[in-house]
């Protein structure tokens, strides 16, 4: 039996304030989901009043049930209290021709319609949305393309590690030059490291600069010992940062 599993592209609506992001079903499931990211400081009263509208915009245009949350720059869910007592709701069409229900709670499944479990009704109501459709086959040569590539690593691996040094041990064994090459370049590497230790060998640029980088760093990591809770403050600060320019982004 062909089992068949379908993906949909998700999409993007900026509003001014926030930003919408709808992801249609996934297998199995019986709603699509709405997440606004609010991009400034706003009233809760104001942010559940701006789920409700997106809910009955969305589920007018996809009449599939809906799940809408909301997270701040930061990627961290919204506590809508007190103005609500839980931070989701789910709207959805009990019935045909029927108003919109909106619930403040999370359903059990069957307590939602069953549509977004119809493969042929999604691919009609996602009409304008692109999508790929997936079945047991695809999934199994996928996975048989991840064991090809693992063992080829794992191959390559042993190339590197075990078969060019025995090769090299061997050739070492029957080849007189194969010898010296490689007691000249051990001879070679000992006075390297004896002109290094005297410190009468001219460092590189790219060996000064890596020792730079090292005496910045455990210079860093002492002050971070010494104060470990602004230490996390900054660090806590800088990828708050991140994330807010990449959701602004």
């Amino acid at each position: 039996m062909k089992l068949e599993r379908i993906r949909f592209e998700k999409k993007e609506e900026h509003r001014g304030w926030y930003m919408v992001e709808y992801l249609p079903p996934i297998d199995s499931f019986r709603f699509a989901t709405i997440n606004l990211v609010v991009l400034q400081s706003v009233d809760c009263a104001k942010i559940v009043e701006a789920m409700e509208s997106e809910a009955r915009l969305w589920l007018a245009r996809y009449p599939v049930p809906v799940m809408v949350s909301a997270f701040d720059e930061r990627e961290d869910l919204i506590d809508l209290k007190p103005a609500k007592e839980c931070n989701h709701l789910i709207a959805f069409f009990p019935r045909l021709n029927a108003l919109a229900s909106i619930r403040w709670e999370l359903l059990k499944d069957e307590e939602l319609p069953a549509e977004a479990l119809d493969l042929d009704y999604l691919k009609k109501v996602y009409h304008d949305i692109p999508f790929r459709m997936w079945t047991n086959e695809d999934v199994l040569r996928v996975e048989r393309e991840q064991r090809r590539t693992t063992t080829t690593a794992w191959l390559i691996l042993f190339v590197w590690l075990v078969a060019i040094p025995l090769t090299v041990i061997v050739l070492g064994e029957t080849s007189v030059w194969v010898a010296r090459m490689v007691l000249a370049y051990s001879i070679w590497q000992v006075f390297v490291q004896l002109m290094k230790l005297t410190g009468r060998w001219k460092k590189s640029s790219r060996e000064e600069e890596r020792e730079r980088d090292e005496r910045e760093k455990d210079h860093h990591h002492y002050h971070c010992t010494k104060n470990p809770e602004a230490f996390l403050r900054l660090k806590n600060e800088n990828f708050e940062k991140e994330t807010r320019e990449r959701v602004r982004k």
